[in-house]
């Protein structure tokens, strides 16, 4: 194999486009919620009540996270490169966001200056730093049709967190793909046993985390990390073209029909890396923003909050109105703050990254991963 051969191909896929689209189909229902009308969005209309916009966003995120986060981790030479690269990803813009609206918050408070930043609440507040959730500062968004809540998107930030520390002992067999297949089905088999038998209550409050949650959430996100050690699926156009189009249609189907809530883990995870990973020229545009989504999804439900509290606008009006916003205050989080901090990696020493490999008679298999996360 010559140099060039070896060398990672550049950065061209869907990804970009479908994070910002998770990120946007999140704010459409919210737009519902926060105006106090109930969550009868498109997809929920079309599902017959199967699936909201927000809920579809909020499990594409997942699988991503699963399919690049794995990559990530067999592409790491340490642990701590590992985690190093996962903890200025998330932390830097939700601490930025943390800061700017517990302060910001005060100008749609109803108490006066020393009561606000003296009440109990507000210091609580300060917990979501350390991913410990409490979303409320008592008196801000009063009259809102949900006061109190400063941004209940985050609710899914330690969950993703979780999951990239519960991947840590996958490192230590990132050498043979036969091992990591072998676990991460067997993850993937007993979550869905766990999930489709309903024996999902178990105790798990010192984490702050809900159970149920924990395996809904996770199949996605292994769903994910597992279609990442099957490569040989992804780099086959033609491949990929028939997953987006096999899967799209069944989902399509099962969503009108019905049968959903048994084909979801199957269908959605193909067909989201199977789009994420093609690259149509339509969707390039986003690419010269930059990844702007996390920004978006973590400023959304603050942004339309205000705009809630200032304007009092119907759903349709909200939605319209926030999307832009939310997607300009994304882009800024994207460029004067995520950006520059992942420029950080550059700093890590330079090592020698062995591929995980697979050994078979007489021959190895490299298993190769080319996305950055």
């Amino acid at each position: 194999m010559t140099a060039k051969e070896s060398a990672p191909q550049a950065h061209v896929n869907n990804f970009d486009f479908l994070r910002l689209l998770f990120a946007t189909l999140v704010l459409i229902t919210h737009s519902y919620f926060l105006t106090g009308v109930p969550e009868h969005d498109p997809l929920w209309q079309f599902s017959h009540g199967q699936l909201r916009l927000s809920k579809l966003g909020l499990w594409g995120f997942f699988v991503i996270s699963g399919y690049l986060i794995l990559k990530s981790l067999l592409r790491s030479s340490s642990l701590k490169e590992y985690y190093f690269k996962r903890i200025i990803r998330v932390f830097p813009a939700l601490w930025v966001m943390i800061g700017i609206t517990m302060v910001g918050a005060y100008f749609f408070s109803d108490k006066s200056l020393g009561a606000y930043f003296t009440d109990r609440s507000f210091f609580l507040y300060l917990l979501n730093l350390v991913l410990r959730l409490h979303i409320n500062i008592n008196g801000v968004f009063a009259s809102n049709a949900v006061p109190t809540e400063i941004n209940g998107s985050i609710w899914t930030v330690p969950y993703e967190f979780f999951f990239y520390l519960l991947l840590t002992p996958l490192f230590f067999i990132r050498h043979s793909l036969v091992w990591l297949r072998g676990v991460m089905l067997f993850t993937f088999a007993g979550l869905l046993l766990l999930q489709l038998t309903g024996q999902v209550d178990y105790p798990t409050y010192e984490l702050a985390l809900l159970s149920d949650q924990l395996i809904f959430l996770g199949l996605y996100f292994v769903a994910g990390g597992l279609l990442a050690l099957f490569p040989a699926w992804v780099r086959q156009a033609r491949l990929r073209t028939y997953a987006v189009w096999i899967t799209g249609l069944g989902l399509l189907a099962v969503l009108y029909f019905g049968g959903y809530a048994q084909a979801q883990f199957f269908l959605l995870p193909v067909f989201v890396i199977a789009f994420g990973e093609s690259d149509y020229p339509a969707l390039s545009w986003i690419r010269r923003y930059g990844d702007i989504s996390y920004g978006v999804y973590i400023w959304g439900w603050p942004v339309q909050q205000a705009l809630v509290h200032l304007l009092h606008p119907s759903q349709t009006v909200l939605a319209f109105l926030s999307i832009p916003l939310a997607w300009i205050v994304g882009a800024v989080s994207w460029h004067l703050l995520e950006k520059k901090v992942l420029r950080l990696k550059l700093a890590l020493p330079a090592q020698r990254v062995e591929e995980p490999v697979v050994e078979r008679p007489q021959v190895q298999v490299a298993f190769r991963t080319a996305q950055q996360a």
